[in-house]
């Protein structure tokens, strides 16, 4: 590892942020059958997921084979740590019927916080955009200044929302995998699904947001 690498330096970072994630959630509902079961599944999809960031980072500081092996050894301890979390959280309900309906009832109030954040944006970008046509047409330059600064704030506000949603819909999909079949499982996809198509118009406005903000030549 070539330690002037910034990509290099990063994934030494990152090893020890997920070794620390997964000690703090090795806890002892995690010895269940149930438990155990949930930690072997998100270690081998989060093995996969590190392989493949594993192999750019690999590939940044020389050696994509090392970094794929290094990534799945990162992704599988990131995924366990994560998995100890969802059984930590089903272990807190007497049912798997409740704990879905505890998750139905979180997709559904991150679902109407979206809904609201997207209503509002909406109509952030018109009154930008009106207020941008306005300064290009009068030639205020200071004003478009202004207006570029507030364009970014908006933008990077509206990534951050994208990526809430993103943590929200990966939570609900893994409480979904968990569920087995369970008659509410179907519920719980649905409000998932619903979330999902939120975040995706939330990602739009945010590639509106910057269309806006590089008309600005300021």
């Amino acid at each position: 590892m070539n330690p002037k690498n910034p990509l290099a330096r990063r994934s030494v970072m990152l090893c020890t942020s997920l070794v620390g994630a997964t000690s703090l959630l090795l806890t002892s509902c995690a010895d269940t059958q149930d438990g155990r079961l949930t930690q072997a599944q998100g270690a081998g999809i989060g093995a996969l997921g590190g392989a493949a960031l594993g192999g750019l980072i690999g590939a940044a500081s020389g050696n994509a084979g090392r970094g794929a092996l290094i990534g799945a050894a990162l992704g599988g301890a990131g995924g366990f740590a994560y998995g100890t979390h969802v059984a930590n959280q089903k272990a807190k309900y007497k049912s798997t019927e409740e704990w879905l309906d505890a998750c139905i009832a979180e997709a559904e109030s991150h679902r109407r916080a979206a809904v609201a954040y997207n209503r509002k944006l909406d109509g952030r970008i018109a009154s930008l955009q009106s207020e941008v046509r306005a300064a290009k047409a009068s030639g205020n330059k200071g004003e478009l200044q202004r207006l570029k600064q507030e364009i970014k704030q908006e933008r990077i506000e509206a990534e951050k929302q994208v990526n809430s949603i993103n943590q929200e819909v990966k939570a609900q999909n893994s409480a979904i995998s968990q569920a087995g079949g369970s008659s509410r499982v179907s519920a719980l996809r649905s409000k998932t699904s619903s979330v999902s198509a939120e975040g995706a118009s939330t990602k739009q406005k945010v590639q509106r947001l910057a269309s806006l903000e590089n008309q600005i030549g300021v």
